[in-house]
């Protein structure tokens, strides 16, 4: 039997799987804390706690598969390296939008047909090049319609190379996708992650030989497949969101299920998204992440802040709240501090803060803030102001550090409920009900009956987000406007006074995946008229499907029907052909796209390689409502299993 080896690092948890590679099933899984300071520690811990456990020989592991939210987490904390950006043959007044730290337009580009706007200013990019050398790490190369002729990048990129060693990313190789911005956005993104994913794999790789594990290592990308090591550090920018794309995939592999709707309920958040043949959708726009518009491809899920560590309050109208802050759960908190509920009773609250990772790019009031919480240990704003009484803004400052993720901010969540109500116990249970009978203060409603309530509402929950993302797969995205939420509601199973109600019945099974899955999702089916299926393994679904997946390379070629009517085809190489009949095009665009794809798969490792080719026709009206081809998207797609062995 020849194993394989899950690992992901989540926001809360480091996860590990051994998996059965022949017939993917999960054979044993282990859990410990992330420690977000150095994610190898976490990583260390969980896999030799699995090795432990079932005595598995490392030289038996023939795939390591690993799932990261470093990626996700740099960009959305602005960490990494200094970008510096080349603009070729194009030019914005929002230089802000690009995430460059500093930014250089030159002449140079082509239009869609490939045809040279202008020729490339080799004076002027040397020029620019040698004026933000002090100021940036890495250079990115992103030229107008490169993906139909990349040679100025390409041109560019080696004139950079001969002037400085530092990383040249060229936004072509990263996206076949139109959209200039977007692509320049992507290779930018790209460049920063650079060393913070290369120092990552580089802590990855010594700490799994230090446990003797020496088998080739695939990273899950944010579309569900993975790609090599190598092929990581030089494109890390497409491993953002694969956290999502990880669950979903364990869902399925756990369940064997090939086509449902799988539903991810983490700390942080929940994701719903559906599987077909074994795979997650994606989607068609590429991703978003902390208002920076990708061409990165990533999973069609909806995702929703909600979550276990998510925040238990009321709104404005003193109904029960659930989110969308995520804290510390008063539980967990009551590990590192004992005497949280004695400091619940006696502060009267439940929101005091504890450090989460370390001071790295702290200074000024922030770093004093900071160190004074740790010293503390654990502490509300109110304390920190007192202790702190020479720095302006104590509690602004606090604040700033809880969004960049320094601190944490405690409170009570669905976890600290959980607890109460004998599903699990994580933590402290005494602050767990301490913060209950806080917010039970002045009423009459026991412990328990509030924490059915907090279940009921939790449920109800979920089931509108389920039913906010089949609608959405239908007939596109529900607008929040009162009279369609009472519709959401309705459609989820609340019942009305009125004189009708809305069943609903789902044509999927529900995977249910995550910590709270098995607590929360089996109502899901009285309410939705589906099944669901929690499956063994549910809680370390990410670390399964990191280990599960296959790599996947394609290549999209757009064939341009033009005024004449004739047809051309414009290849990412720069090869313009001209065809007369649209079916000797589309052939012509399969042969090729094919060949490309087939190349690409097999340089990432790929063995076993299907290829499938899909053709999409565009068309358009005009203003007397005649429907014209506008162009063909021909798009081949090469499928493999990745290589196994030792390296």
């Amino acid at each position: 039997m020849e194993l394989g080896l899950g690992i992901d690092t989540g926001g809360t948890y480091t996860d590990a799987a051994m998996v059965d590679l022949g017939t993917k099933k999960l054979i044993a899984w282990s859990k410990s804390p992330t420690t977000p300071q150095d994610l190898t520690e976490g990583i260390v811990s969980s896999v030799r706690s699995l090795l432990r456990k079932e005595h598995f020989d490392p030289a038996a592991i023939g795939l390591v598969g690993l799932s990261t939210t470093l990626a996700t987490n740099s960009v959305l904390e602005s960490r990494g390296g200094r970008v510096g950006l080349i603009g070729i043959g194009w030019d914005t007044k929002e230089v802000d939008a690009l995430g460059a730290e500093r930014c250089a337009f030159i002449k140079g580009g082509h239009d869609t047909k490939g045809r040279e706007l202008d020729a490339l200013d080799v004076k002027m990019l040397r020029e620019a090049v040698r004026s933000m050398s002090d100021e940036v790490d890495a250079y990115v190369v992103s030229s107008m319609f490169s993906v139909y002729q990349p040679s100025h990048e390409d041109r560019a990129r080696q004139v950079i190379r001969e002037i400085t060693e530092r990383p040249v990313v060229a936004a072509y190789e990263l996206s076949g996708e139109l959209g200039v911005v977007e692509r320049s956005v992507t290779a930018v993104l790209n460049a920063r992650l650079l060393p913070v994913i290369s120092d990552f794999l580089d802590r990855v790789e010594d700490a799994l030989r230090s446990m003797r594990i020496k088998a080739n290592i695939v990273v899950l990308k944010g579309d569900g497949n993975v790609m090599p090591v190598k092929q990581a550090r030089e494109r890390p920018v497409e491993t953002i969101l694969s956290g999502p794309a990880a669950s979903l995939l364990g869902g399925s592999r756990l369940s064997g299920l090939d086509n449902c709707l799988v539903v991810d309920m983490g700390g942080t958040s929940t994701d719903i998204a559906y599987i077909d043949n074994g795979f997650p959708r994606v989607g068609r726009e590429g991703a978003q992440l902390a208002g920076w518009r990708t061409r990165v491809r990533s999973i069609d899920a909806a995702t929703v802040a909600l979550g276990g560590d998510s925040e238990i309050g009321s709104d404005l109208h003193g109904d029960l709240k659930i989110g969308p802050a995520r804290v510390l759960p008063l539980g967990l908190a009551g590990e590192r501090s004992k005497d949280l509920p004695r400091r619940i009773m006696e502060r009267r609250r439940t929101d005091f803060l504890v450090t989460a990772r370390g001071p790295e790019r702290l200074s000024g009031n922030q770093l004093q803030v900071y160190q004074k919480v740790g010293e503390l240990g654990l502490c509300d704003e109110e304390e920190l102001r007192s202790a702190l009484p020479d720095i302006y803004l104590v509690r602004e400052t606090a604040r700033e550090l809880v969004r960049s993720g320094h601190l944490l901010r405690t409170g009570l969540t669905p976890t600290d409920v959980f607890n109460l109500e004998g599903l699990y116990v994580i933590g402290h249970l005494a602050s767990s009900k301490a913060g209950v009978e806080h917010y039970l203060e002045g009423t009459r409603m026991s412990v328990e009956a509030y924490c059915a309530r907090v279940m009921h509402r939790l449920v109800g929950r979920l089931a509108e987000e389920v039913v906010r993302k089949v609608v959405a797969e239908e007939i596109g995205d529900l607008p929040k406007e009162p009279t369609l939420d009472r519709l959401v509601q309705l459609m989820a199973g609340e019942r009305s006074p009125g004189s009708f109600r809305i069943d609903l019945r789902l044509d999927r099974p529900i995977v249910g995946i995550g910590g709270p899955a098995r607590l929360l999702m089996p109502s899901l089916r009285g309410l939705l008229g589906a099944e669901v299926v929690i499956p063994e393994g549910a809680l370390v679904g990410n670390a399964v499907g990191a280990v599960c997946s296959r790599i996947s390379e394609a290549l999209t070629l757009r064939i341009q029907a033009l005024s004449d009517g004739q047809f051309q085809m414009v290849t990412p190489w720069g090869d313009a052909q001209d065809f007369r009949r649209a079916e000797d095009a589309v052939k012509r665009a399969k042969e090729l796209a094919g060949e490309h794809a087939w190349k690409k798969a097999e340089r990432a490792g790929a063995r076993d390689i299907a290829l499938r080719t899909d053709v999409r026709e565009v068309r358009y009206k005009d203003q007397k409502g005649m429907e014209h081809l506008n162009w063909i998207e021909v798009t081949a797609r090469a499928t493999g299993e990745p290589e196994k062995g030792h390296t």
